[in-house]
């Protein structure tokens, strides 16, 4: 029995020395706690912390300023273990301003031991900021000195006291501004992005942190004002700037960089013969500069087609966006990219382009002739088959489903089918029609006719008399996938901003999902080619083929739709 007591207290001591150890190397050793044990890489003492600061002569400087804003005290009062940054005399400097805050910024209430200690670790300090810790490929390696970073300073020594850590560095902690702070002092030449972000939100008064310092002649409190910056804006999606929790990545255009990415869109879209607003191209801007995670600059500039998401889940493509990452701004809670070169994406410039078959009322004979050519089919009439209706009146404008109706001639047979080439045109506020320019790049393509046809259809679009795609055979049948405009089977088909479910339950209207979508997919993915190498858009021909009238007499016609996929960029 008393051996057996005496091996368990032998291999309890081995545990307590084995896990006093663990933050050394293996060829450290210990020798009497009650003197400095000391190696290469760490020293433990069995002294306070205080204690410890006190005794060196070198710390003198840094021991006074602790002791003259009540640390020590605050210290011993709290009676927990602490992390404390130190520097040398020599590279102490003295702050003239915001002392307080300066001295909190080297003392946190977590004792973290450099084991424990990862790259992109951010300790919280008392000055209610994060400090963030950098460590180089041999600082991974089991490195202390010269390789594990404080913000801006080097660790030079790192001791264990009795009450936890004091880590002297190589230069005394700078906090970084916030990314609140740093937008609103942003200069001029960052004005309109500044601007953009700051009308967004506005300031509130704080009034359970702001203190009460007397009462005017009205018998009105006076306060000592704090305000505090709120935003909706980002706050739905949890993204507050002041906060030191955050972690984020900002992406940030001057504005000669936003100037010229206008400019280059207006260029584009004036090639196309299409418009869009400035606000929206803006709202864009904004939406696409603001990151919850705090992203390297290797992730930040690729060869390779990487897509990130914003905040706000627009899309960022890093090998077609032009960013600074020589020189990254650092923040006290994220990080700053410049950006030196920004593109709008085709899919932005271009929701989505529908129209309509109808439009051949507005043509001219010559006009028919060529944007709707055709065989073995006689143009019957344009007819709106539903009145013009919305299922929210006031807020969304009305929509009809007016279609072209051909016939079939009666002096062939069933056998001989139909084709008619098709060129998408454009109603001109004059009443003309204009052929559409579609930019290259990749589309979801889609159409609508009218339900229960009973015709087998293929769809082959041309440009320049080249095939450029060919659909699989589509029936236009019982089912209202092809129904006018109802697009039953996918997802994302409305207007810009349109939101079916909120206008159903508003509005009351259970057809709310049916209003004015893209309609049944003819292709997931339509590619039109860059054909001239310059990027300039294409007229196009969509060839509608069928093979027999299989007994039916005439086929109606409603929309086609190209919607700009994500890799229309």
């Amino acid at each position: 029995m008393n051996k057996t007591i005496i091996t368990k207290a032998l291999l309890l001591s081995v545990l307590i020395f084995a896990v006093a150890c663990s933050e050394l190397k293996d060829d450290e050793h210990y020798s009497n706690t009650e003197t400095p044990i000391s190696n290469q890489e760490l020293k433990i003492v069995n002294m306070t912390s205080q204690e410890y600061i006190n005794s060196r002569s070198d710390l003198s400087s840094m021991n006074t300023l602790f002791a003259n804003q009540g640390i020590y005290e605050e210290l011993s009062k709290k009676g927990q273990l602490s992390t404390i940054l130190v520097v040398t005399n020599d590279h102490f400097r003295q702050p003239t301003d915001k002392i307080e805050f300066v001295t909190r910024s080297h003392v946190s209430d977590i004792s973290i031991s450099p084991a424990n200690l990862d790259d992109g670790t951010r300790l919280m300090m008392w000055h209610g900021k994060y400090v963030n810790v950098s460590i180089d490929e041999q600082g991974k390696e089991g490195n202390i000195v010269d390789h594990i970073l404080f913000n801006n300073g080097a660790v030079k020594e790192v001791v264990k006291t009795s009450t936890g850590y004091i880590y002297v560095i190589s230069d005394m902690i700078e906090t970084p501004t916030s990314l609140y702070d740093f937008i609103n002092d942003l200069d001029d030449d960052y004005s309109i992005f500044r601007d953009m972000v700051l009308s967004s939100g506005g300031k509130e008064f704080d009034r359970v942190n702001s203190k009460a310092i007397g009462v005017n002649e009205q018998g009105n409190t006076v306060y000592d004002s704090v305000f505090i910056y709120r935003n909706t804006f980002f706050e739905s999606v949890n993204f507050d700037m002041n906060s030191e929790s955050l972690t984020a990545t900002l992406l940030l255009p001057s504005n000669a960089v936003i100037n010229a990415a206008l400019n280059d869109a207006h260029q584009r879209l004036a090639s196309w013969n299409m418009e869009r607003s400035d606000s929206i191209m803006k709202s864009w801007i904004l939406k696409s500069s603001f990151y919850n995670k705090r992203y390297t600059p290797a992730e930040m500039m690729t060869t390779t087609q990487t897509d990130l998401k914003s905040i706000f889940s627009t899309q960022w493509r890093t090998n077609v966006q032009r960013v600074d990452t020589s020189d990254p701004i650092e923040l006290s809670n994220g990080i700053v990219y410049k950006v030196t070169g920004l593109h709008l994406p085709n899919n932005l410039l271009m929701y989505r382009l529908k129209d309509y078959f109808y439009y051949y009322e507005n043509c001219t004979d010559e006009q028919k002739a060529t944007y709707f050519k055709n065989t073995n089919l006689n143009f019957k009439e344009c007819n709106t088959e539903v009145a013009a209706w919305s299922p929210l009146p006031g807020v969304w404008p009305l929509h009809e489903n007016r279609i072209v109706r051909f016939d079939k001639p009666s002096n062939i047979a069933d056998a001989d089918g139909f084709q008619l080439d098709f060129t998408p045109i454009k109603l001109n506020a004059d009443g003309s029609v204009t052929p559409y320019l579609i930019p290259p790049g990749a589309y979801r393509f889609a159409m609508g006719s009218v339900q229960n046809q009973g015709l087998d259809i293929t769809v082959i679009v041309l440009s320049e008399g080249q095939e450029i795609a060919r659909s699989r055979a589509i029936t236009l049948g019982t089912s209202t996938e092809f129904h006018y405009d109802r697009g039953t089977t996918l997802s994302n088909t409305h207007p810009e901003g349109y939101d079916a479910t909120y206008v159903r339950e508003v509005g009351g209207n259970s057809k709310a999902a049916n209003y004015d979508t893209d309609g049944g997919q003819i292709m997931e993915e339509l590619v039109i080619p860059d054909l001239h190498g310059d990027g300039s858009p294409l007229q196009i021909v969509m060839r509608i083929n069928c093979s027999s009238w299989e007994g039916k007499t005439n086929v109606k016609f409603h929309h086609w739709c190209l919607r700009p996929t994500t890799n229309n960029y």
